[in-house]
C-alpha cells in the first residue's frame, strides 16, 4: 500500500477516504436558481435553464439523507443557488431532524430570510450563514448585480430575533469592492452579537476565475487590515466540526472571526465534506468535477444498501487529496459555483 494511504473501508463503515479523512458533512445543494447574480459566483446573464424532471423529488432527497445519516454524517447544510427559493426547504430541513442529523445549516444571500426565519427556526436550523460583501447599498447592487441590501439586513435582524442559534456572516475578499471596508463589516457583526467569515475568492467557473484574477485579496491581507483598527486578535481553538475557518475572538466581543484561505492556505489536509447537487451528482471536491450520479441508482432498482456502498466506496476511491486551484486553476474553471453550491 502506497505510504500515506489507508485500508479499503469495510462495508457498511463509517464514510472515509483513502488518505485517512472521515467525511461527516455532507452540503446539499436543493436548486441552482438565485435572485442574485453575484459577480464572483454567477454569469452576468444569471444561471441557465434546468430541466426540472432531473431534479431530485422530495422523496428522493428524504431517502438520501437517511441513507447519508447512517453512515455518519452529523451536519448538514442546505445551499443553492437560494435555497430559500425551493418552496419545500422546511420540508427538508424536518427531513435531517427526522434522521437524526445534530448540527442543520443553512447558506442564504438572506432576502427571504425576513418571511422565513421563525420557521426556519421552528424547523431545526440551528446554523446559519448570510452573505454580506458590503455596507454600502451601491456597492452591493453592484456585486450581486441587483440585490436589495436593505431586505438582507433585514432577514439578519429576523434571525437574530427567531433566536437561531448560530449566524454567521460570509464576506467573500474582493479588493476592490469591499477591501477598505472590512473593518465596518466586523463592527456590524460585533454590534448584532453575530459571527463573521472571511473568504478568499475561488476561481470556480468563469465568473470566480475573474474574480480571483481581479480583485484577489489574501485573508492575512485582510486580518492585517482588521487588526489596524480593532488591535491583535486572540486565536481560538477550532471545535472539529466547526469548517474550515481559522478563528479568533477580540477581547470584551462575543463575535468570532474566522478567514477561509483556500487558496493560500488551503484546508484540504482537514477536509471532511462532500456536496449533493440538485441533479444528485455526489462530488467529493469543490474545486474538481468528478462524482458518482445518484438519480440512476435512486430512481432504479438499488436498494439503500446498495446506494450506500456506492457512496462509501464512492468516496473512498475517488476523492483526490487536494484541489486544484493554484498549480491547475482550469481545472475549476469548469465547475459551476451555482449548481455545486459552494
Amino acid at each position: 500500500m502506497p505510504q500515506g494511504l489507508v485500508a479499503e473501508p469495510a462495508q457498511g463503515t463509517a464514510l472515509a477516504d483513502q488518505f485517512g479523512r472521515r467525511v461527516t458533512y455532507l452540503r446539499i445543494s436543493v436548486t441552482e436558481h438565485c435572485n442574485f447574480r453575484c459577480s464572483y459566483c454567477s454569469p452576468e446573464e444569471g444561471t441557465p435553464f434546468f430541466v426540472r424532471k432531473d431534479h431530485l423529488q422530495a422523496e428522493e432527497y428524504d431517502r438520501l439523507i437517511r441513507i447519508f445519516s447512517g453512515l455518519g454524517v452529523r451536519h448538514i447544510r442546505f445551499t443553492g443557488g437560494e435555497p430559500l427559493l425551493h418552496p419545500q426547504i422546511l420540508s427538508f430541513v424536518g427531513f435531517a431532524r427526522r434522521h437524526g442529523v445534530g448540527k442543520i445549516s443553512i447558506s442564504t444571500n438572506g432576502t427571504l430570510l425576513g418571511r422565513r426565519a421563525d420557521a426556519l427556526k421552528q424547523m431545526g436550523v440551528n446554523n446559519l450563514n448570510v452573505s454580506l460583501d458590503s455596507l454600502d447599498p451601491e456597492v452591493f447592487a453592484r456585486v450581486t448585480r441587483g440585490g436589495d441590501l436593505r431586505r438582507v439586513l433585514e432577514g439578519i435582524d429576523a434571525a437574530i430575533r427567531a433566536r437561531i442559534p448560530r449566524i454567521k456572516l460570509n464576506v467573500v475578499l474582493l479588493r476592490q469592492d469591499n477591501g477598505d471596508s472590512l473593518p465596518a463589516l466586523l463592527e456590524y457583526a460585533i454590534q448584532r452579537g453575530v459571527d463573521i467569515r472571511f473568504i478568499e475568492a475561488m476561481p470556480l467557473g468563469e465568473a470566480g476565475a475573474d474574480a480571483r484574477e481581479t480583485q484577489f485579496l489574501s485573508a492575512a491581507e485582510a486580518q492585517q487590515v482588521i487588526e489596524q483598527h480593532f488591535g491583535p486578535l486572540q486565536p481560538v481553538i477550532r471545535p472539529a466540526d466547526n469548517g474550515p475557518a481559522r478563528l479568533y475572538q477580540l477581547p470584551a466581543a462575543r463575535s468570532q472571526v474566522g478567514f477561509i484561505t483556500p487558496i493560500s492556505d488551503d484546508f484540504c489536509a482537514t477536509c471532511n465534506r462532500v456536496r449533493l447537487t440538485a441533479t444528485g451528482r455526489l462530488v467529493y471536491c469543490l474545486g474538481q468535477d468528478g462524482g458518482l450520479e445518484l438519480l440512476p441508482l435512486i430512481r432504479g432498482a438499488a436498494s439503500d444498501g446498495q446506494i450506500a456502498e456506492a457512496i462509501t466506496q464512492g468516496i473512498w476511491r475517488d476523492k483526490p487529496e487536494h484541489h486544484h486551484f493554484v498549480n491547475d486553476p482550469n481545472r475549476s474553471a469548469r465547475v459551476f459555483m451555482m449548481r455545486l453550491g459552494g
